[in-house]
Protein backbone atom coordinates (compact mmCIF):
# COMPACT_ATOMS: atom_id res chain seq x y z
CA UNK A 1 0.00 0.00 0.00
CA UNK A 2 1.67 3.22 -1.11
CA UNK A 3 1.60 5.69 1.96
CA UNK A 4 1.65 9.57 1.75
CA UNK A 5 1.77 12.11 4.07
CA UNK A 6 -0.36 15.64 3.02
CA UNK A 7 0.42 18.24 5.75
CA UNK A 8 -2.93 19.42 7.37
CA UNK A 9 -5.20 18.02 4.77
CA UNK A 10 -8.36 19.60 4.31
CA UNK A 11 -11.50 17.50 4.52
CA UNK A 12 -11.21 16.80 0.54
CA UNK A 13 -7.58 16.01 0.57
CA UNK A 14 -8.02 13.57 3.30
CA UNK A 15 -10.33 11.87 1.72
CA UNK A 16 -8.36 11.43 -1.72
CA UNK A 17 -5.26 10.08 -0.12
CA UNK A 18 -7.21 7.33 1.66
CA UNK A 19 -8.94 6.83 -1.91
CA UNK A 20 -4.86 6.63 -3.36
CA UNK A 21 -3.54 4.79 -0.40
CA UNK A 22 -6.17 2.43 -0.75
CA UNK A 23 -5.25 0.94 -4.15
CA UNK A 24 -3.96 -2.39 -4.54
CA UNK A 25 -2.00 -1.26 -7.65
CA UNK A 26 0.30 1.93 -7.94
CA UNK A 27 2.32 3.01 -10.66
CA UNK A 28 6.08 4.81 -10.46
CA UNK A 29 4.51 7.56 -12.48
CA UNK A 30 1.58 7.69 -10.55
CA UNK A 31 3.61 7.54 -7.13
CA UNK A 32 5.83 10.21 -8.58
CA UNK A 33 2.92 12.48 -9.57
CA UNK A 34 1.12 12.05 -6.28
CA UNK A 35 4.54 13.00 -4.27
CA UNK A 36 4.66 16.08 -6.45
CA UNK A 37 1.13 16.96 -6.05
CA UNK A 38 1.72 16.85 -1.67
CA UNK A 39 4.11 19.46 -2.63
CA UNK A 40 2.10 21.29 -4.73
CA UNK A 41 -1.82 21.36 -3.08
CA UNK A 42 -4.58 22.71 -4.58
CA UNK A 43 -4.15 26.40 -5.93
CA UNK A 44 -5.57 29.09 -4.63
CA UNK A 45 -6.25 32.95 -5.57
CA UNK A 46 -2.58 33.41 -5.19
CA UNK A 47 -1.15 31.65 -7.79
CA UNK A 48 -0.56 33.33 -10.54
CA UNK A 49 -3.22 32.44 -13.46
CA UNK A 50 -5.57 31.10 -10.44
CA UNK A 51 -6.73 34.08 -8.62
CA UNK A 52 -10.13 34.35 -9.77
CA UNK A 53 -10.91 30.50 -10.05
CA UNK A 54 -9.40 29.08 -6.58
CA UNK A 55 -9.83 25.51 -6.33
CA UNK A 56 -8.46 25.36 -2.75
CA UNK A 57 -10.98 27.77 -1.18
CA UNK A 58 -14.41 25.80 -2.77
CA UNK A 59 -12.75 22.58 -2.30
CA UNK A 60 -10.87 22.46 1.23
CA UNK A 61 -14.64 22.64 2.83
CA UNK A 62 -16.03 19.86 0.34
CA UNK A 63 -17.14 16.64 1.43
CA UNK A 64 -17.05 14.22 -0.99
CA UNK A 65 -19.94 11.59 -0.69
CA UNK A 66 -20.65 8.21 -1.84
CA UNK A 67 -24.51 9.50 -2.81
CA UNK A 68 -25.30 9.02 -5.84
CA UNK A 69 -28.01 11.50 -7.35
CA UNK A 70 -29.17 9.98 -10.44
CA UNK A 71 -27.45 7.19 -12.73
CA UNK A 72 -30.10 7.34 -15.50
CA UNK A 73 -28.09 8.62 -18.54
CA UNK A 74 -30.25 10.77 -21.27
CA UNK A 75 -30.05 10.18 -24.97
CA UNK A 76 -27.76 12.93 -25.89
CA UNK A 77 -28.48 16.04 -27.13
CA UNK A 78 -26.36 15.85 -30.33
CA UNK A 79 -28.00 11.95 -30.84
CA UNK A 80 -29.30 13.40 -34.20
CA UNK A 81 -25.80 13.69 -35.41
CA UNK A 82 -25.73 9.59 -35.47
CA UNK A 83 -22.28 10.15 -33.14
CA UNK A 84 -19.76 7.43 -32.57
CA UNK A 85 -20.67 7.29 -28.88
CA UNK A 86 -17.98 7.43 -25.79
CA UNK A 87 -19.41 7.68 -22.16
CA UNK A 88 -17.35 8.51 -18.94
CA UNK A 89 -19.28 8.44 -16.22
CA UNK A 90 -18.43 9.58 -12.66
CA UNK A 91 -14.85 8.31 -14.11
CA UNK A 92 -15.99 4.82 -15.47
CA UNK A 93 -15.43 4.83 -19.31
CA UNK A 94 -17.89 3.45 -21.49
CA UNK A 95 -17.29 2.50 -24.84
CA UNK A 96 -19.85 2.57 -28.21
CA UNK A 97 -22.32 -0.64 -28.01
CA UNK A 98 -21.42 -1.18 -31.34
CA UNK A 99 -18.95 -2.76 -33.80
CA UNK A 100 -15.79 -0.39 -34.44
CA UNK A 101 -15.86 1.40 -37.60
CA UNK A 102 -13.33 1.51 -40.36
CA UNK A 103 -10.32 4.20 -40.17
CA UNK A 104 -10.88 3.93 -35.91
CA UNK A 105 -9.14 2.31 -33.52
CA UNK A 106 -10.08 2.64 -29.78
CA UNK A 107 -10.09 1.09 -26.11
CA UNK A 108 -9.42 1.63 -22.74
CA UNK A 109 -5.55 1.64 -21.74
CA UNK A 110 -3.27 2.78 -19.46
CA UNK A 111 -2.98 6.57 -18.02
CA UNK A 112 -0.49 8.74 -19.51
CA UNK A 113 2.58 8.63 -17.27
CA UNK A 114 2.90 12.55 -17.49
CA UNK A 115 2.80 15.56 -19.62
CA UNK A 116 6.58 17.33 -18.80
CA UNK A 117 5.00 21.05 -19.73
CA UNK A 118 2.02 20.27 -16.80
CA UNK A 119 4.29 18.31 -14.19
CA UNK A 120 3.85 21.99 -11.69
CA UNK A 121 0.30 22.27 -12.24
CA UNK A 122 -1.16 21.29 -9.31
CA UNK A 123 -4.57 19.46 -10.87
CA UNK A 124 -3.16 18.38 -13.87
CA UNK A 125 -0.75 16.28 -11.81
CA UNK A 126 -3.36 14.94 -9.54
CA UNK A 127 -5.31 13.71 -12.27
CA UNK A 128 -2.21 11.89 -13.62
CA UNK A 129 -1.99 9.94 -9.76
CA UNK A 130 -5.47 9.66 -9.53
CA UNK A 131 -6.96 8.45 -12.50
CA UNK A 132 -6.52 4.70 -13.34
CA UNK A 133 -7.86 4.31 -16.85
CA UNK A 134 -8.00 6.00 -19.93
CA UNK A 135 -9.48 5.99 -23.28
CA UNK A 136 -7.86 5.61 -26.02
CA UNK A 137 -8.83 6.32 -29.93
CA UNK A 138 -7.17 6.88 -32.90
CA UNK A 139 -8.15 8.11 -36.06
CA UNK A 140 -6.02 6.43 -38.61
CA UNK A 141 -3.58 8.04 -41.39
CA UNK A 142 -6.06 9.79 -44.09
CA UNK A 143 -9.19 9.23 -42.71
CA UNK A 144 -11.60 10.97 -43.46
CA UNK A 145 -14.55 9.89 -40.34
CA UNK A 146 -17.61 11.26 -41.27
CA UNK A 147 -19.55 10.88 -38.15
CA UNK A 148 -18.99 12.93 -35.17
CA UNK A 149 -16.91 11.85 -31.99
CA UNK A 150 -18.62 12.24 -28.91
CA UNK A 151 -17.38 12.01 -25.65
CA UNK A 152 -19.66 12.19 -23.06
CA UNK A 153 -18.51 13.52 -19.32
CA UNK A 154 -21.41 12.50 -17.13
CA UNK A 155 -21.39 13.44 -13.39
CA UNK A 156 -23.88 11.71 -11.51
CA UNK A 157 -22.17 11.94 -7.63
CA UNK A 158 -21.13 14.00 -4.95
CA UNK A 159 -17.87 12.28 -4.85
CA UNK A 160 -14.73 12.84 -6.76
CA UNK A 161 -13.45 11.10 -10.13
CA UNK A 162 -10.66 11.45 -12.78
CA UNK A 163 -10.60 10.24 -16.18
CA UNK A 164 -8.30 10.50 -19.13
CA UNK A 165 -8.84 10.63 -23.14
CA UNK A 166 -5.90 10.44 -25.34
CA UNK A 167 -6.90 10.97 -29.09
CA UNK A 168 -4.32 10.55 -31.98
CA UNK A 169 -5.16 12.28 -35.21
CA UNK A 170 -2.75 10.52 -37.74
CA UNK A 171 -1.22 12.10 -40.92
CA UNK A 172 -4.26 13.73 -42.89
CA UNK A 173 -6.84 12.63 -41.03
CA UNK A 174 -10.50 14.66 -40.84
CA UNK A 175 -12.71 14.49 -38.06
CA UNK A 176 -14.84 15.78 -35.73
CA UNK A 177 -14.77 16.27 -32.12
CA UNK A 178 -17.83 16.81 -30.15
CA UNK A 179 -17.54 16.68 -26.11
CA UNK A 180 -19.81 17.21 -22.99
CA UNK A 181 -19.79 18.32 -19.79
CA UNK A 182 -23.16 17.04 -18.12
CA UNK A 183 -24.90 15.44 -14.71
CA UNK A 184 -26.51 17.35 -11.84
CA UNK A 185 -23.76 15.67 -10.03
CA UNK A 186 -22.43 18.25 -7.16
CA UNK A 187 -19.02 16.43 -7.08
CA UNK A 188 -15.49 17.34 -8.14
CA UNK A 189 -14.68 16.16 -11.71
CA UNK A 190 -11.29 16.04 -13.49
CA UNK A 191 -10.72 15.77 -17.21
CA UNK A 192 -7.10 15.68 -18.61
CA UNK A 193 -7.56 15.33 -22.56
CA UNK A 194 -4.06 14.65 -24.27
CA UNK A 195 -4.14 15.38 -27.76
CA UNK A 196 -1.68 15.09 -31.18
CA UNK A 197 -2.54 16.38 -34.62
CA UNK A 198 0.05 14.49 -36.94
CA UNK A 199 0.84 16.26 -40.22
CA UNK A 200 -1.73 17.65 -41.74
CA UNK A 201 -4.63 16.55 -39.93
CA UNK A 202 -7.69 18.90 -39.55
CA UNK A 203 -10.16 18.84 -36.21
CA UNK A 204 -13.04 20.53 -35.69
CA UNK A 205 -13.86 20.15 -31.88
CA UNK A 206 -16.64 21.17 -29.64
CA UNK A 207 -17.00 21.76 -25.97
CA UNK A 208 -20.82 21.72 -24.57
CA UNK A 209 -20.28 22.39 -20.51
CA UNK A 210 -23.68 21.81 -19.66
CA UNK A 211 -23.75 20.80 -15.83
CA UNK A 212 -25.57 21.10 -12.77
CA UNK A 213 -25.58 24.60 -10.76
CA UNK A 214 -23.18 22.32 -8.24
CA UNK A 215 -20.98 20.81 -10.37
CA UNK A 216 -16.80 21.47 -9.68
CA UNK A 217 -14.69 20.89 -13.22
CA UNK A 218 -11.56 21.30 -14.24
CA UNK A 219 -10.71 20.04 -17.63
CA UNK A 220 -7.30 20.27 -19.56
CA UNK A 221 -7.00 20.27 -23.21
CA UNK A 222 -3.66 19.57 -24.25
CA UNK A 223 -2.42 19.40 -28.02
CA UNK A 224 0.54 19.01 -30.22
CA UNK A 225 -0.19 20.22 -33.56
CA UNK A 226 2.50 19.61 -36.35
CA UNK A 227 2.80 20.54 -39.52
CA UNK A 228 0.35 22.14 -41.69
CA UNK A 229 -2.12 20.71 -38.74
CA UNK A 230 -5.80 22.44 -38.62
CA UNK A 231 -7.32 22.52 -35.03
CA UNK A 232 -11.16 24.33 -34.90
CA UNK A 233 -12.45 24.84 -31.53
CA UNK A 234 -15.80 26.24 -30.21
CA UNK A 235 -16.84 25.99 -26.59
CA UNK A 236 -19.55 26.88 -24.86
CA UNK A 237 -20.62 26.76 -21.25
CA UNK A 238 -22.58 27.94 -18.47
CA UNK A 239 -20.80 26.88 -15.83
CA UNK A 240 -21.09 25.72 -12.23
CA UNK A 241 -20.05 26.27 -8.42
CA UNK A 242 -16.69 26.30 -9.93
CA UNK A 243 -15.71 25.35 -14.07
CA UNK A 244 -12.29 25.92 -15.58
CA UNK A 245 -11.63 24.82 -19.28
CA UNK A 246 -7.84 24.98 -19.64
CA UNK A 247 -6.32 24.64 -23.77
CA UNK A 248 -2.50 24.02 -23.71
CA UNK A 249 -1.85 24.43 -28.01
CA UNK A 250 2.05 24.14 -28.80
CA UNK A 251 2.73 24.57 -32.81
CA UNK A 252 5.45 22.30 -33.29
CA UNK A 253 5.70 22.10 -37.29
CA UNK A 254 5.23 24.99 -39.81
CA UNK A 255 2.14 26.54 -41.25
CA UNK A 256 -0.25 25.02 -38.66
CA UNK A 257 -3.61 26.63 -37.45
CA UNK A 258 -5.85 26.66 -34.59
CA UNK A 259 -9.25 28.94 -34.51
CA UNK A 260 -10.47 28.69 -30.55
CA UNK A 261 -13.82 30.08 -30.24
CA UNK A 262 -15.31 30.18 -27.02
CA UNK A 263 -18.59 31.49 -25.05
CA UNK A 264 -20.09 31.62 -21.42
CA UNK A 265 -23.31 32.21 -20.36
CA UNK A 266 -23.12 32.82 -16.46
CA UNK A 267 -26.48 32.91 -14.10
CA UNK A 268 -27.04 32.86 -10.31
CA UNK A 269 -23.80 32.05 -8.97
CA UNK A 270 -22.41 30.33 -11.55
CA UNK A 271 -18.35 30.25 -12.13
CA UNK A 272 -16.99 29.94 -15.98
CA UNK A 273 -13.19 29.90 -16.77
CA UNK A 274 -11.81 29.59 -20.04
CA UNK A 275 -7.95 29.73 -19.66
CA UNK A 276 -5.75 29.28 -22.39
CA UNK A 277 -1.39 28.94 -23.02
CA UNK A 278 -0.79 28.70 -26.74
CA UNK A 279 2.54 28.07 -27.58
CA UNK A 280 4.52 28.97 -30.92
CA UNK A 281 7.74 27.02 -30.96
CA UNK A 282 7.86 26.70 -35.37
CA UNK A 283 7.00 29.87 -37.56
CA UNK A 284 4.39 30.78 -40.36
CA UNK A 285 1.58 29.23 -37.53
CA UNK A 286 -1.90 31.44 -36.91
CA UNK A 287 -3.96 31.30 -34.22
CA UNK A 288 -7.22 33.58 -33.68
CA UNK A 289 -9.00 33.47 -30.60
CA UNK A 290 -12.44 34.89 -30.16
CA UNK A 291 -14.23 34.81 -26.34
CA UNK A 292 -17.91 36.19 -25.44
CA UNK A 293 -18.78 35.87 -21.75
CA UNK A 294 -22.36 37.00 -20.87
CA UNK A 295 -23.36 37.23 -17.06
CA UNK A 296 -25.82 38.05 -14.88
CA UNK A 297 -27.19 37.60 -10.99
CA UNK A 298 -23.85 36.66 -9.31
CA UNK A 299 -22.26 34.97 -12.43
CA UNK A 300 -18.28 35.79 -12.89
CA UNK A 301 -16.48 34.97 -16.52
CA UNK A 302 -13.15 34.60 -16.57
CA UNK A 303 -10.72 34.68 -19.43
CA UNK A 304 -7.16 34.48 -19.61
CA UNK A 305 -5.51 34.07 -22.90
CA UNK A 306 -1.75 34.00 -23.63
CA UNK A 307 0.32 33.73 -26.90
CA UNK A 308 3.97 32.52 -26.36
CA UNK A 309 6.04 33.11 -29.15
CA UNK A 310 9.80 31.70 -29.12
CA UNK A 311 12.58 33.01 -31.00
CA UNK A 312 11.86 30.60 -33.69
CA UNK A 313 9.04 31.11 -34.60
CA UNK A 314 9.03 34.01 -37.14
CA UNK A 315 6.39 34.80 -39.43
CA UNK A 316 4.13 34.04 -36.84
CA UNK A 317 0.34 35.46 -36.80
CA UNK A 318 -1.57 35.31 -33.59
CA UNK A 319 -4.78 37.69 -32.56
CA UNK A 320 -7.01 37.39 -29.16
CA UNK A 321 -9.88 38.86 -28.73
CA UNK A 322 -12.43 38.64 -25.04
CA UNK A 323 -15.01 40.65 -24.89
CA UNK A 324 -17.79 40.81 -21.91
CA UNK A 325 -20.99 41.87 -21.21
CA UNK A 326 -22.40 42.49 -17.85
CA UNK A 327 -25.96 42.23 -17.46
CA UNK A 328 -26.32 43.14 -13.51
CA UNK A 329 -24.41 45.50 -11.35
CA UNK A 330 -23.44 42.21 -9.07
CA UNK A 331 -22.01 40.11 -12.12
CA UNK A 332 -18.23 40.04 -12.47
CA UNK A 333 -15.78 39.67 -15.91
CA UNK A 334 -12.26 38.92 -14.88
CA UNK A 335 -9.84 39.22 -18.35
CA UNK A 336 -6.41 38.56 -18.60
CA UNK A 337 -4.99 38.64 -22.35
CA UNK A 338 -0.94 38.62 -22.42
CA UNK A 339 1.65 38.59 -24.91
CA UNK A 340 5.02 37.03 -24.47
CA UNK A 341 7.17 37.45 -27.87
CA UNK A 342 10.74 36.28 -28.49
CA UNK A 343 10.46 36.89 -31.98
CA UNK A 344 11.05 40.13 -34.21
CA UNK A 345 9.14 39.44 -37.30
CA UNK A 346 5.34 38.42 -35.92
CA UNK A 347 1.60 40.31 -35.85
CA UNK A 348 0.14 39.34 -32.72
CA UNK A 349 -2.10 41.47 -30.84
CA UNK A 350 -4.86 41.16 -28.27
CA UNK A 351 -7.92 42.99 -27.32
CA UNK A 352 -10.09 43.31 -24.29
CA UNK A 353 -13.77 44.68 -23.56
CA UNK A 354 -16.36 45.21 -20.86
CA UNK A 355 -19.50 46.81 -20.93
CA UNK A 356 -23.36 46.81 -20.25
CA UNK A 357 -25.83 46.20 -23.34
CA UNK A 358 -25.99 49.44 -25.60
CA UNK A 359 -29.05 51.47 -24.01
CA UNK A 360 -29.34 53.25 -27.51
CA UNK A 361 -29.85 49.80 -29.49
CA UNK A 362 -32.51 49.26 -26.47
CA UNK A 363 -33.83 52.50 -27.05
CA UNK A 364 -34.33 51.60 -30.98
CA UNK A 365 -35.54 47.98 -30.55
CA UNK A 366 -38.77 49.24 -28.11
CA UNK A 367 -39.54 51.86 -30.69
CA UNK A 368 -39.99 49.11 -33.16
CA UNK A 369 -42.46 46.98 -30.46
CA UNK A 370 -40.53 45.25 -28.65
CA UNK A 371 -40.65 44.61 -24.95
CA UNK A 372 -37.31 45.51 -22.19
CA UNK A 373 -37.34 41.71 -22.08
CA UNK A 374 -37.01 40.89 -25.98
CA UNK A 375 -35.10 43.68 -26.85
CA UNK A 376 -32.54 42.67 -24.16
CA UNK A 377 -32.62 38.92 -24.88
CA UNK A 378 -32.25 40.08 -28.80
CA UNK A 379 -28.81 41.51 -28.30
CA UNK A 380 -27.64 38.99 -26.05
CA UNK A 381 -28.43 36.72 -28.55
CA UNK A 382 -26.45 38.50 -31.38
CA UNK A 383 -23.66 39.15 -28.94
CA UNK A 384 -23.03 35.48 -28.46
CA UNK A 385 -24.12 34.90 -31.79
CA UNK A 386 -20.63 35.71 -33.18
CA UNK A 387 -19.53 32.73 -32.04
CA UNK A 388 -22.15 30.46 -32.71
CA UNK A 389 -22.37 31.07 -36.18
CA UNK A 390 -18.85 30.74 -36.77
CA UNK A 391 -19.73 26.49 -36.50
CA UNK A 392 -20.10 25.46 -40.01
CA UNK A 393 -21.70 22.12 -38.83
CA UNK A 394 -25.52 22.77 -39.56
CA UNK A 395 -26.07 20.20 -37.01
CA UNK A 396 -24.07 21.24 -34.23
CA UNK A 397 -24.51 24.93 -34.95
CA UNK A 398 -28.35 24.37 -33.92
CA UNK A 399 -27.59 22.76 -31.15
CA UNK A 400 -25.66 25.33 -29.53
CA UNK A 401 -28.04 28.07 -30.92
CA UNK A 402 -30.96 26.14 -29.12
CA UNK A 403 -28.58 26.00 -25.75
CA UNK A 404 -28.38 30.19 -25.98
CA UNK A 405 -31.99 30.55 -26.75
CA UNK A 406 -32.69 28.09 -23.72
CA UNK A 407 -30.77 30.13 -21.29
CA UNK A 408 -32.53 33.23 -22.41
CA UNK A 409 -35.85 31.93 -21.78
CA UNK A 410 -34.67 30.30 -18.25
Amino acid sequence: MAQTAIQNPSVFEAALEAAYNTRSKTGEAQAAAFDRYVKLRLPNRKVEGWKWSDFNNVLRSFEPANDVLDTTVAPSAFAGLDPLEFRIVDGRIELPAEDMPEGLRYGVMDTVATIPELENHAIATLNVAMTRKALGVEVREGVEFDRPILVRHINTGAGFSFAQTMIRFSENSRATLIETYEGEGAGFYSHLFHTVLRDGAQIKRYVLQNAGEQSISHAICAAKIDEQARLEQTSLSTGGRLSRHENHFHFWALDSSAMVNSASLLADARHADFTSDIRHFAGSCQARQLHKGVAKDLGRNVFQGKFYVKREAQKTDAQMTANALLLSDTAEANHKPELEIYADDVECAHGSTVGALDEDALFYLRQRGLDEEQARALLVEAFVGEIVERIDNDGVRDIFALRVKEWLDE
